[in-house]
């Protein structure tokens, strides 16, 4: 794994194992090939502190699907999950060829089964509310979804404000995760590091939102309890 860049964290704490290691696999991200995420997983596994959390960020991508290929929610929906279902079975074959012993460190879920927990729910309120009430925040998350898909950069410049709203609520959606780790269905770790192949603007926010140095309102509403880091790591 080529590491190019610690936010929040330093190579010495990763190599210490200070953290638990999620994954978060983005369906609308064609780096995550099987051949990537197996040495994301390897990588993880070897570097985490106890445990190893891969999420299929399925039912996320219906909003994507929704705003840039302009379907109705539900067919949206459908096709989210039914990719999320492909891409579940992938990383289950990984894992299937992994040691015994390694194994035994993943939890493999989908984005449903991470937003049970009561700090997910009232963080998300709160950013949710920020987001309709702070014009400065919801100019802020609207220039991250803009430069969020290089590949769609067309598609989104001609949004509307109302489509780029939906488009934001993907953001406003993961950020209670990013800022405060995410505990996995039936388990009660708490992950906090998360390999990502780039780094964004969203990256700078989360970590900026989580140690209270950006946005200080809406940082001191929300329940913070940990802390996350974040890396920009490419599986060569």
């Amino acid at each position: 794994m080529r590491i190019t860049t610690y936010l929040n964290t330093t190579q010495k704490e990763v190599e210490n194992k200070t953290h638990n290691i999620w994954i978060g696999i983005s369906l609308g991200n064609k780096y995550f090939t099987k051949e990537h995420i197996a040495e994301y997983i390897r990588w993880a596994i070897e570097n985490t502190k106890e445990k190893v959390l891969v999420v299929i960020c399925d039912a996320l991508h219906t909003i994507n699907i929704e705003v840039l290929d302009k379907r109705s929610p539900e067919a949206s929906f459908q096709k989210a999950i039914k990719i999320g279902d492909q891409k579940y079975v992938e990383v289950q074959s990984i894992i299937s060829d992994l040691p015994d012993n390694y194994k035994s460190k993943i939890n493999l879920v989908r984005w449903k089964d991470i937003l049970d927990s009561e700090n997910y729910k009232n963080n998300l309120k709160i950013i949710t509310e920020e987001f309709k009430q702070n014009s400065e925040f919801h100019n802020y998350i609207t220039e991250i979804v803009k430069q969020g898909r290089p590949d769609r950069v067309e598609t989104i410049s001609k949004l509307s404000i109302q489509r780029l709203d939906r488009l934001a609520e993907y953001i406003l959606n993961e950020l209670p995760l990013l800022i405060n780790g995410v505990q996995g269905y039936g388990d009660n770790t708490i992950y906090t590091l998360l390999p990502y192949p780039s780094i964004s603007k969203l990256d700078e926010l989360c970590i900026e939102l989580s140690n209270k140095t950006i946005f200080s309102g809406l940082a001191n509403k929300l329940n913070l309890t940990n802390k996350i880091a974040i890396l920009e790591a490419y599986a060569e």
